[in-house]
């Protein structure tokens, strides 16, 4: 199977065969990045750590801020029909707060159905 590297030869170091020469008077540290080339990556890195935990952030308070509307226009993030009453109602609610989610619930889902209509 030596198709496989006459076919990258062309690439400098690729593929097998012999590592090309540099040209007279150039030295393998003049072709390299250098310092300036790392310090340019570990600022890119380092930006790009910013914006990822920046963008976390604000996703996150979107998210809160989401709930929180749905809290005062009295509705719920979940389907009341399909989730048991027990994780509808968060500890510390009062019955009168309860009664306000039930009839927003009812407004905007209809009628419960395990519960008759009256």
């Amino acid at each position: 199977m030596e198709i496989i590297p006459a076919l990258t030869n062309w690439w400098p170091g690729g593929g097998g065969g012999e590592t090309p020469e540099l040209r007279p008077g150039l030295e393998e540290s003049d072709i390299s990045p250098g310092i300036e080339g790392f310090l340019f990556t570990a600022l890119i890195v380092v930006l790009l750590v910013i914006v990822v935990r920046d963008m976390a952030k604000r996703m996150r308070r979107m998210k809160y801020r989401s709930q929180v509307e749905a809290e005062y226009a009295g509705e719920e993030t979940e389907f009341p029909h399909e989730v048991a009453e027990a994780e509808i109602a968060p500890a510390g609610i009062s019955e009168a707060q309860q009664r306000a989610r039930d009839a927003a619930a009812e407004a905007r889902f209809g009628p419960r159905k395990d519960q008759p209509e009256s």
